[in-house]
């Protein structure tokens, strides 16, 4: 088995919460995020420049601010900020001056975490064309892709072999379930069916916000 296979296969045998690519880039982040703030990484001219100008979506900030180094955020802060503020400060003095179209810096952590999600699904392509038993083995957590991560799924199958249609067909399945649970959970509201089991019904919108958001936020 190839290096890079591993943790995938790990998240597939281990989790099973939700869709395993969003497990997996959770933990990424996660990493990524507490590696950014140490002092190697700050005191890294290409990085710092990276952390000063670049905009942090408004859930990295507040990520940031409830679960890492304070002291490392801080320095962060201090050069974002100041970085903007000098912008401001450029803008008001060439305010009559014409001026080419700003380029907006995107969130560092989205950026890096969108190069991963590629990775992670090209990783996974390249599993399924090894390992013709994965989608036997792992049929239950395919099952809980998020409609990102099949959606990417398809886009990247270069054509419809047996295990990417088999990955379609039980994901189909799986959201047919949700959406009949859905329907029984609002059923369970009228007064007419208060006496009937919930069935499955119980974690359906849980479900289905996995499925619309992905698990990024287990």
């Amino acid at each position: 088995m190839k290096l890079e296979f591993i943790p995938l296969y790990e998240v597939f045998e281990k989790y099973k919460g939700g869709c395993p690519i969003c497990k997996i880039i959770k933990d990424e982040e996660k990493a990524y995020c507490e590696h950014l703030f140490e002092d190697e990484v700050l005191k890294d001219p290409e990085m710092y420049v990276k952390i000063r100008e670049t905009n942090f979506c408004h859930y990295h900030l507040e990520l940031l601010n409830n679960s890492y180094d304070k002291l490392g955020l801080a320095i962060a802060l201090k050069a974002n900020i100041s970085y903007k503020l000098q912008r401001i400060t450029d803008k008001r003095k060439s305010l009559k001056k014409k001026r080419g179209k700003e380029t907006k810096n995107k969130c560092l952590i989205c950026d890096y975490l969108s190069e991963r999600d590629k990775y992670q699904m090209h990783i996974l392509m390249d599993i399924l064309h090894a390992d013709k038993e994965f989608v036997e083995k792992h049929s239950e957590g395919l099952s809980k892709l998020c409609f990102h991560h099949l959606n990417m799924l398809m886009e990247s199958a270069k054509d419809v072999t047996p295990q990417i249609e088999k990955i379609i067909k039980i994901n189909e399945t799986a959201i047919e379930k949700n959406i009949t649970d859905l329907e029984w959970f609002i059923t369970k509201f009228d007064y007419r069916f208060q006496d009937e089991p919930w069935y499955d019904s119980k974690d359906s919108i849980e479900r289905a916000l996995k499925l619309l958001r992905g698990g990024y936020y287990d």
